[in-house]
């Protein structure tokens, strides 16, 4: 179930695209169900891992973010009662919320190796271990986007573009360096860049429960993973009016009507990499502001495909480039 991978450096989850689909909280409900307490200990462990991925990346946007406002030169009063403001409203205080919850995984953890939990509590252990992580994650990723709101409306939505390249771009450098194709063959790099997808969206708590379930469909061009919806962009255009881009950008994707949050999935994942070595790393169909507030909401999907050359031209067109010959 769990396992070490030498490409990766670290543990992680074996299995199948579709074993991959499955919520890491789903696997250990059923290593309990199963009476299996190592493994599901286990796995409880691996569940803040990926939870870990999350708020280590949320950590590091923050402070760029509060950096950027420095470097905008906002006086100090407005952007700290902005920051304050936002993390009153949220209840966010992440470090404290961080440490509660990784007490309360650890002693689960250890009262599930050690027999002395029953079925039941693990279960409702396990069930207060998620949600409150989720209430911690959604109310940090809220944060980013009261702060991308307050740039955009404090220097025009424009201004996003700049803001994402200076918060992201040293990020970008070390979570994505490994899939430049001028150091490493594209093929090489499929493995690390559908493992790294899985792992971040369950740690997204996607799916309509909140537990990190995906939807994965494979051919031999290429992997597409869907969220319906991802627990952060996704879940905001669906749960508030949040502010989304009224002009075209090539950050994102030259469309109106994008979640400003929601356009960093194409500035890291599709526009930067192709300035750097030519590429898209995934190409994303993010919901417009109509699809989200539709009566059956469009899911948001990552596509991963397995040869440069099945990358079609309009994933390069629509952030204004040209597909290399």
């Amino acid at each position: 179930m769990l396992t070490w991978s030498e490409e990766l450096g670290k543990r992680i989850r074996t299995g199948d695209p579709a074993d991959q689909a499955v919520s890491t909280v789903t696997k250990i409900a059923q290593s309990i169900d199963a009476g299996q307490w190592e493994p599901a200990a286990q796995l409880v462990d691996y569940f803040m891992e990926e939870a870990k991925v999350v708020f280590v990346i949320y950590t590091s946007w923050s402070e760029g973010f509060e950096d950027y406002l420095r470097f905008k030169e906002v006086p100090r009063e407005d952007a700290e009662g902005e920051q304050a403001r936002l993390r009153a409203r949220l209840a966010l205080d992440p470090e404290r919320q961080w440490l509660e919850l990784a007490a309360a995984a650890g002693l689960l953890a250890n009262r599930l190796r050690a027999f002395l939990i029953q079925a039941d509590e693990a279960h409702a252990k396990l069930d207060e271990l998620r949600d409150g992580w989720r209430r911690l994650h959604d109310a940090y990723a809220d944060y980013q986007a009261g702060l991308l709101a307050f740039v955009a409306h404090r220097f025009g939505e424009a201004a996003l573009g700049e803001c994402y390249r200076y918060v992201l771009e040293p990020y970008l450098r070390e979570r994505y360096g490994p899939f430049d194709v001028r150091l490493r063959p594209y093929d090489e790099t499929v493995f690390r860049n559908a493992y790294l997808s899985y792992e971040a969206m369950r740690g997204h708590l996607c799916g309509p429960e909140r537990r990190g379930e995906l939807e994965v469909e494979e051919d031999e061009d290429k992997l597409v993973i869907a969220f319906d919806p991802c627990g952060s962009g996704g879940r905001q255009q669906r749960e508030q009016d949040i502010g989304v881009t009224r002009e075209r950008h090539d950050w994102a994707w030259n469309e109106a009507g994008v979640c400003y949050y929601c356009a960093h999935c194409c500035f890291a994942l599709e526009l930067w990499p192709a300035e750097q070595w030519g590429h898209p790393v995934r190409v994303v169909d993010s919901p417009l502001y109509d699809e989200a507030h539709a009566d059956v909401p469009k899911k948001c999907t990552w596509t991963i495909y397995k040869r440069l050359e099945a990358i079609p031209p309009e994933a390069y067109e629509r952030i204004g480039r040209r597909k290399p010959e």
